[in-house]
C-alpha cells in the first residue's frame, strides 16, 4: 500500500525553508526529504515506475521554490522531472503548488550549484 501523507499534519503548513540557515530553521526541505524520501536517495530507487509516496497538500498554507528545490529537485540527480512526478504523487494540490514544484523540478537541484 503507497503512504498517503498529510504534510500540513504530519509535518508542518507552511513549507518556505530550504535548510536550517533559511528564516527560522525549522520544519526545512532536508528534515522532509529525510523524513519521507529517504528511501529515493539512491540511483537504484529511481530504476521502476511504481508509485512511492502520496502527498495530500489540503493542510498546506504555502510552498517556496527554496523548499521545493531542496525537497524534490534534489532528485534530480537521479530522475528527470516526469520521472519524479510518476514516483512521488500530490493530491489536493493548488495549480500554484504544483506549478512551484514542477518549476523548481526542471531548473533542477544541480542546475543552481
Amino acid at each position: 500500500m503507497i503512504p498517503t501523507i498529510d504534510v500540513g499534519k504530519d509535518f508542518y503548513h507552511r513549507l518556505a525553508n530550504r535548510d536550517n540557515k533559511q528564516g527560522d530553521g525549522k520544519y526545512t526541505a532536508v528534515e522532509f526529504r529525510k523524513k519521507y524520501l529517504a528511501d529515493l536517495n539512491n540511483e537504484g530507487a529511481w530504476k521502476t515506475n511504481d508509485l512511492f509516496i502520496e502527498f495530500d497538500f489540503s493542510n498546506v498554507k504555502r510552498i517556496g521554490p527554496s523548499f521545493a528545490n531542496e525537497a524534490f529537485g534534489y532528485f534530480t540527480q537521479y530522475a528527470r522531472p516526469e520521472v519524479i512526478l510518476q514516483r512521488i504523487k500530490f493530491k489536493h494540490i493548488s495549480e500554484v503548488q504544483l506549478m512551484i514544484i514542477k518549476e523548481e523540478l526542471e531548473v533542477g537541484y544541480y542546475n543552481r550549484k
